[in-house]
């Protein structure tokens, strides 16, 4: 699989870019801080849009949707969406929608309002309002803000608008190109939204910490846990509904006796230290033997077999489900060994899918008799594909691996039994998909986070791993050979466990994308100097290649 394939100037730490917030003076506009830069040059031509699916991207790329009685070209045998159970149709519906907008189609923002691409966005809240006039926006810089502040939450708006945070007109990336005014308050808004959720799980967190975050298990309380046997560590844990008392639990854990025949995992090493066994149990992939495993974007089909090899040792009759974003034929372009890896899968009785969008799974009639058989399911560094035009942290591109996300936990809902184990690895500093869309994204979908440790210390990590694009047919990430954004000490596993309440779940969250006329009106990334027919041949470049993605097409 591939994995996220962001520059240096991507990653950039709150720390980091608290440290760039110099001091300005309140009455100061920004405007003529910006009109005094330079700009680039930009050449007369330039190549058409290369787009390169990153591993974890293709996989997912965006969201793929199926018209109700129109299926996609290339995936001629999904079936209708009006023939999906309802239950199981909005992940597909949250894709129709942004193809819709993307389309030209008048498609409702979270307002109420009807957008078009031939639009641009316009802030309608107070606080942003407010912000706008505070700053003094030039006209470059204008439009980009407009849009990052209309497709913010709400909340978070409030929190910048109180905070009192100015942009810094002289920000620059790492690599010292300036870092415009959309960029800059998008990261405050993403670090206001993830200032919570830091502690719950961005880094390593153990199984006990993740618990007592849900439960807001005060200190005191967790004094009892902290040192209790794994036996009675798993009770609590069962039968905690957050009004039983702990210490009356603490008393009845104590008095249950181990099992004199240990039948499953969850029975074995009563007596270890609580927190160290459950640790344990997450890394070394003790899961239910009996149900099938679904693996998401496998570009070279490595970590699946891994998986099968893992299972068949520990005896498992469950069978591993495999997929591939790309069509077997890509592959075959990239790796030779491919159909020598579907075969030895298929030996040990797993089974092969390609050309598989899993924000879409609910239309793949390949999926039909799968429903509520998963008990685990994989996605490794997910990715929502590149666009050259810009980093992948920008707000212009960065609602693809938010969406990518929540669709992808709202798509598993009907094919993950009650209690199955859902693993989405990643790196915690990854500014495409962020540990944040992946915590929330679960969330949203009643995925309970149940613990987040370092990818190095998992049981399935000797895997194969693959940038998932054109680049694999030439060269590996091996050999100590690392993605310039990334260190494995920074790849975490995200643990997630299925808890569906019963009642409706709450709305699939659908971040809409810039209008095209909010693109052309911008000087973002690559458009920045870009003037007449040259600039709206690249943006309507841009807004295809959003809807290739949005549409599951394989590009790359």
């Amino acid at each position: 699989m591939a994995e996220e394939d962001e520059l240096p100037e991507d990653v950039v730490p709150e720390e980091e870019f608290a440290d760039g917030d110099e001091p300005l003076d309140e009455d100061a506009p920004l405007e003529d801080d910006f009109q005094d830069m330079e700009e680039e040059p930009v050449p007369e031509e330039e190549e058409p849009l290369e787009e390169v699916d990153a591993e974890e991207a293709p996989e997912e790329a965006d969201e793929a949707r199926v018209e109700d009685d129109d299926p996609h070209e290339g995936r001629e045998d999904d079936v209708k969406l009006s023939d999906v159970r309802e239950d199981m149709r909005e992940a597909v519906q949250g894709s129709l929608r942004l193809k819709r907008m993307l389309s030209g189609t008048s498609e409702t923002d979270e307002g109420g309002k009807k957008r078009k691409v031939e639009e641009l966005s316009e802030v309608t809240s107070e606080e942003g309002k407010e912000l706008l006039t505070r700053w003094r926006l030039g006209p470059q810089h204008l439009q980009a803000t407009k849009y990052v502040l209309t497709s913010a939450d709400e909340h978070d708006v409030k929190v910048i608008h109180q905070s009192g945070w100015r942009p810094n007109p002289h920000a620059t990336t790492p690599k010292k190109e300036p870092k415009t005014i959309a960029e800059q308050l998008n990261e405050k808004l993403l670090y206001a939204r993830e200032d919570n959720l830091v502690p719950q799980g961005r880094d390593a967190v153990d199984v006990l910490k993740a618990w007592r975050y849900r439960w807001k298990i005060s200190d005191e309380d967790a004094k009892l846990l902290n040192n209790l046997n794994h036996k009675d560590l798993r009770y609590i844990m069962k039968e905690y509904d957050g009004e039983r008392s702990l210490a009356d639990l603490v008393d009845e854990a104590s008095m249950t006796l181990p099992s004199d025949e240990v039948e499953t995992a969850e029975e074995a090493a009563p007596e270890l230290r609580g927190v160290f066994a459950m640790s344990r149990f997450n890394r070394l992939e003790l899961i239910d033997p009996q149900a099938d495993a679904l693996v998401c974007g496998d570009a070279n089909l490595t970590f699946s077999s891994l998986l099968a090899e893992h299972r068949e040792g520990l005896g498992h009759v469950g069978r591993v489900v495999a997929t591939t974003f790309e069509t077997i034929e890509i592959l075959r372009e990239r790796y030779q060994e491919i159909d020598q890896t579907v075969k030895a899968l298929e030996s040990k009785m797993s089974e092969v899918l390609h050309n598989v969008d899993c924000t879409r799974i609910a239309v793949d009639s390949r999926f039909k008799e799968m429903e509520n058989k998963f008990g685990a399911v994989y996605y490794n560094f997910p990715h929502a594909g590149v666009v050259q035009s810009f980093f992948d942290n920008h707000p212009f591109v960065r609602w693809r691996h938010e969406n990518l996300m929540h669709l992808f936990f709202r798509a598993l809902r009907c094919f993950v039994q009650p209690g199955g184990i859902v693993k989405v690895s990643s790196n915690a500093n990854a500014t495409g998909v962020r540990f944040s869309d992946i915590i929330l994204g679960a969330k949203n979908s009643e995925f309970v986070h149940i613990e987040t440790f370092p990818f190095l210390e998992w049981q399935l990590r000797n895997y194969g791993r693959s940038y998932g694009d054109r680049r694999d047919k030439g060269r590996r990430p091996e050999d100590g050979d690392v993605y310039r954004s990334q260190k494995a000490y920074s790849d975490m596993v995200y643990c997630f466990r299925y808890e569906p309440s019963g009642d409706t779940a709450p709305k699939c969250t659908i971040r809409l994308p810039p209008t095209k006329a909010d693109i052309l009106a911008s000087e973002e990334g690559r458009l920045r100097g870009m003037r007449g027919k040259i600039r709206h041949e690249k943006v309507e470049e841009i807004y295809e290649l959003f809807l290739t993605y949005v549409q599951g097409i394989h590009v790359g």
